[in-house]
């Protein structure tokens, strides 16, 4: 077998277990999204942010907060599978341990990628957003986010003591970055000190790179500034994502790391 078919297989039966787990499974998919929905359709005619509706506004955020579900996914289901000796199993076959951990990746991805694509989709029809004014970066935020954030779960998870506190631990962390990334409220909202750190999270190049290609103006090069942004054309949304594109690449870089010198393959009662 190639490698992308072993990948593949591990997909498949990361998929089987998730689902095994309804009431986990549905809080990673309904909950996400519910919040998303149910916030975007609320504010829309409620007044106007940087020049466009609340609603239309508030919609990038949310695809970026739906992604940022990832965390919540892989980190779960590897805390789990790890604490029931799943994952000591799987290294006894021929699996590589890459193809392991991308099946995973992709398996608490694949959720949210479809939760992005329900968003665009009410975005355009209920909300009247206009369409992505780049799609090309939207598709590189998208990839970026997931990646990124994927890489972070796999990190994260072996700092955690085991898989029943993972999800005590982790969600309340994702809320408070829905706050304090842009997504839920502009970054200028936030108290001074909050608006220096917010842009460094990991969540907030997401928001700034979906938001510009979305909508077309620079949300990116200084997302504190106050007022409408400028428009950008092609190009320049690209120019004006080099800072959050350069953030972002540097998280994943930093959870790649974190990956190499945490992640355990046996519960921590194992040693």
């Amino acid at each position: 077998m190639s490698w992308l078919r072993y990948t593949y297989s591990q997909f498949l039966l990361s998929q089987r277990v998730y689902w095994r787990d309804l009431g986990f499974a549905l809080t990673g998919a309904l909950l996400p999204l519910g919040l998303s929905l149910a916030y975007a359709i609320s504010r829309h005619g409620e007044g106007r942010i940087a020049g466009y509706d609340t609603g239309v506004y508030l919609l990038p955020g949310f695809v970026a907060f739906v992604l940022l579900w990832i965390v919540y996914n892989v980190i779960n289901s590897a805390a789990s599978r790890r604490d029931r000796l799943v994952y000591k199993r799987l290294r006894g076959t021929p699996l590589p341990d890459t193809a392991i951990l991308t099946g995973e990746a992709a398996s608490g991805s694949v959720t949210s990628l479809i939760q992005v694509g329900i968003l665009v989709v009410v975005g355009l029809t209920v909300i009247e957003a206009p369409a992505p004014g780049n799609p090309l970066l939207l598709l590189v935020g998208i990839v970026l986010g997931a990646v990124a954030f994927s890489l972070l779960a796999i990190g994260l998870s072996g700092l955690l003591p085991s898989g029943e506190v993972s999800t005590w631990l982790v969600t309340p962390v994702i809320l408070v970055l829905m706050m304090t990334s842009g997504i839920a409220m502009p970054v200028t909202e936030l108290p001074g000190w909050a608006q220096h750190v917010a842009p460094y999270l990991p969540s907030s190049p997401v928001v700034e790179i979906v938001r510009t290609a979305w909508l077309g103006r620079d949300f990116a090069s200084d997302p504190t500034a106050a007022g409408v942004p400028a428009t950008v054309g092609f190009v320049e949304s690209f120019r004006a994502c080099a800072q959050p594109v350069g953030i972002l690449c540097a998280w994943a870089g930093l959870s790649f790391s974190m990956g190499k010198r945490f992640f355990r393959w046996d519960p921590r009662r194992s040693g």
